[in-house]
């Protein structure tokens, strides 16, 4: 053991010894990716020996795949697939001896062995060829695998359909945290059911617009996700405190949200361009002395007019269609754009964010039906004419 982490430190910090030629370090991937799996192997091997000996109870720790989990430095979620492969391998003896000679790798064992764990070792005897079989194809993938190995329960026990999706709900859940520069990081895990319904609510918002959208598909859903729950600016609502200074341009004193992070004054701006303005008088000490009237800058008359006129986002190359996006005015609303229908077109909410963000980098173009196209300088080497040169 020693012998092989010695050499395993050697490989990883001779830099020199990375070949230049793309194909010799792809295979030299492949070579280091067996390696890997020989040792996920052996690690099972041992496994099996710490979790038979109660060995997380030396560490304090509540489970074995608590301790695996603290003691490898890795994540819940890959302690447990290790476990899982642990576990399973005493009854899966093919996919065990191939898994040490390398001809299987690590991730279609552990697949095969999740398929398994729930099947007596009469249906397991029964899986394993079928499932190693269509990890031979050339053309199957992991996923695959695995989808076989769910339509494989649902032949042996149909009965229980009911009870696996009931036991998949309950185990889904949803985190939003804080970062510490203010960004919320969602992780969670969905039953099927709503995975597919948000995954057709985002993906039809979420590809590419043209040849230049560069953004990755993970931007693209989030970008979706903002689009969705703007609604138009007319379905979220978001408690946003600006000062009339921020809010007119006079200042560009950032706002805040609710929870008191806070936001560019840019931001802000073109968030009240759809938004419902309270007016709030504070006394010296901060106290709310007087809550204004609210009013709509767009009224539900206009809007209804300029999803008539357009019939997706007016910014070229997107297709969100007009009802979800926002409605944006043309010649910024400070310091002297009007709400008026020659002035409102409809911008969906990332497209929005970046114009406010970017405006020496949009150039208005009007076309001949009355509407107005917005046309995105993404990058330095174009000149965008200014939207005040727009006649």
């Amino acid at each position: 053991m020693t012998d092989l982490l010695r050499r395993a430190e050697e490989i990883a910090a001779d830099v020199q010894g990375i070949p230049p030629d793309t194909e010799a370090a792809m295979a030299e991937i492949v070579a280091l990716a067996r390696a890997i799996d020989l040792a996920e192997a052996a690690l099972a091997a041992r496994a099996r020996v710490a979790e038979a000996g109660k060995g997380h109870h030396l560490f304090g720790r509540r489970s074995i795949g608590a301790w695996l989990a603290r003691a490898t430095g890795s994540r819940a979620a890959r302690a447990n697939e290790r476990l899982t492969l642990a576990r399973q391998l005493p009854r899966l003896p093919q996919v065990a001896a191939r898994l040490t000679d390398g001809s299987l790798t690590f991730g279609y064992a552990t697949t095969i062995a999740s398929a398994t764990r729930h099947l007596d070792d009469a249906e397991t005897g029964l899986a394993e060829p079928i499932l190693l079989t269509l990890a031979d194809a050339p053309a199957a993938t992991v996923e695959d695998v695995a989808r076989a190995g769910q339509t494989i329960i649902e032949t042996i026990d149909p009965d229980g359909r009911l009870a696996r999706a009931a036991a998949k709900t309950e185990r889904q859940h949803l985190t939003i945290a804080d970062t510490l520069d203010g960004m919320g990081r969602i992780t969670g895990l969905l039953d099927p059911e709503l995975t597919m319904r948000l995954k057709t609510w985002l993906e039809p918002l979420a590809v590419p617009t043209d040849s230049t959208d560069t953004r990755s598909h993970a931007r693209r859903m989030a970008d979706a996700l903002a689009i969705r729950l703007s609604g138009g600016g007319r379905r979220t609502v978001l408690h946003v405190q600006v000062t009339e200074q921020t809010l007119t341009g006079e200042s560009d004193a950032p706002a805040h949200l609710e929870d008191g992070t806070a936001i560019p004054a840019a931001d802000a701006r073109r968030m009240a361009y759809t938004a419902e303005l309270r007016r709030v008088l504070r006394d010296a000490r901060g106290i709310v002395t007087d809550f204004g009237r609210s009013r709509r800058l767009a009224s539900a008359d206009q809007r209804e007019a300029i999803i008539a006129r357009y019939r997706s986002c007016c910014r070229e190359g997107c297709d969100v269609p007009a009802y979800l996006a926002e409605i944006d005015h043309i010649e910024p609303w400070y310091p002297s754009g009007r709400t008026d229908l020659g002035n409102l077109a409809p911008l969906c909410a990332p497209d929005n964010k970046w114009k406010s963000r970017h405006p020496d980098k949009v150039e208005v173009i009007d076309q001949p039906d009355g509407t107005v196209t917005m046309r995105f300088h993404r990058y330095p080497k174009h000149r965008p004419r200014a939207w005040a040169r727009r006649q």
